[in-house]
């Protein structure tokens, strides 16, 4: 069978996929609360910083009163949240996969090397409860309720590529890893899902050689009943890789690969809009009916989660090339985030006034993530930073 150019191309694209995942980001940037502390810039100040032992390319969590992270090549690690210090940490460098892991709270959830995936007591660093999944999982669990919708990859970061693989969504119970159900998908790798209304959208790459693509490449999202794993929908598209994806009563939005945003019918399973985003896009986040993101022409915007409508935007206006850093966090009226040249900015969310922002000097790898007043993030060089007003 003859294959074209761009094909050669695309099996080298799929066959390469371990240096796209070490680009992505945002996976499990938890977007925020309307019940935390909002920020007051003149009077945000480093409070402490802890060198670990490779870049960070995930935003550190914060749960309890311990900030957790994995550095590139290292171990998952718990520092107390407002003095820096180190808790514990967990398992042989590199074997937790540094973008898959979150939290409830009590525990992190974490993928590990050889398809094992396990629970973490938060306070202690011992291991709560571990399952051999038989699939890795590189990015960030899903976690709702009692339960962890659990994506994994064929493709990826030090594993011998597979783009024929069948990844599955496991569902398991949150107190004892007890499987609930899992889905078969015809993906080789799939992305954090999103859930709403009992339905959990879970999608990614999928292998076709036989597509032509100068951008993008094959993607496929399954609609599933978050009960029962039953699929009521199934969409396909061009788009290449899903970076994330978040869904309303009536709009399923996700970025991929190619410079746009695109909302899918949550009944049908069409798309029903897209907007041109005008350059690339590293990951978005929503609340109520409300996208906000940026792209690499260093624009920030607001969109309407179910009609794609512009509700505001606001050039970075600190620096050429000065673009978000993974996805911005909402808290109350504020939104939050980290750029390229390692700003921290405040906008207004409801009209996407400037508030205020700080020079850090660092450089990021990843976004922020902001809780109970406090502001983390780490950087190239492996520092994990946390921020704050109190004296």
């Amino acid at each position: 069978m003859l294959i074209s150019k761009r094909n050669n191309i695309y099996l080298v694209y799929i066959l390469s996929f371990s240096i796209i995942l070490f680009i992505l980001t945002g996976c499990a940037n938890p977007g925020g609360s309307n019940e935390e502390i909002t920020l007051e810039g003149e009077q945000l100040v480093e409070q402490w910083r802890f060198d670990s032992s490779g870049a960070i390319n995930q935003a550190p969590l914060r749960a309890a009163d311990v900030v957790v992270f994995v550095p590139n090549g290292g171990k998952l690690t718990a520092v107390d949240a407002a003095t820096g210090q180190l808790r514990w940490e967990f398992g042989k460098p590199a074997e937790v996969w540094e973008r898959a892991y979150a939290t409830n709270g009590e525990s992190v959830f974490a993928g590990l090397e050889g398809g094992k995936f396990a629970a973490i007591d938060l306070r202690s660093g011992k291991v709560r409860w571990e399952v051999d999944l038989g699939i890795n999982v590189q990015v960030a669990p899903l976690v709702a309720g009692e339960v962890l919708y659990i994506p994994t990859t064929f493709v990826g970061p030090k594993l011998e590529s597979d783009p024929e693989g069948k990844a599955k969504l496991f569902v398991l119970s949150i107190r004892d890893g007890k499987e609930l159900w899992s889905f078969e998908t015809d993906n080789y790798i799939l992305q954090t899902p999103t859930y709403f209304n009992d339905v959990v959208y879970v999608g990614g790459s999928y292998y076709a050689p036989e597509i032509e693509v100068d951008e993008g490449g094959p993607m496929r999202i399954y609609a599933l009943d978050a009960e029962s794993g039953m699929p009521t929908w199934v969409y396909e598209e061009e788009h290449g890789f899903i970076k994330k994806m978040y869904a309303t009563e009536s709009s399923l939005a996700y970025i991929a690969y190619q410079d746009y945003i695109f909302g899918v019918d949550v009944q049908t399973g069409e798309m029903n809009w897209r907007r041109d985003t005008g350059n690339w896009v590293p990951s978005l986040m929503g609340t109520e009916d409300t996208l906000y993101f940026g792209s690499a022409n260093t624009i920030v915007y607001a969109l309407d989660a179910n009609s794609g409508e512009v509700r505001w935007q606001q050039n970075i206006p600190e620096g050429t090339f000065n673009y978000l850093m993974g996805a911005p966090v909402r808290v109350q009226n504020d939104l939050y985030f980290l750029t390229q040249h390692g700003d921290i900015m405040a906008l207004n969310a409801l009209n996407g006034e400037i508030l205020w922002h700080i020079p850090t000097g660092v450089t990021p790898r990843e976004g922020l993530t902001v809780s109970g007043g406090w502001l983390y993030f780490g950087d190239i060089d492996g520092t994990v930073y946390g921020y704050s007003t109190e004296k």
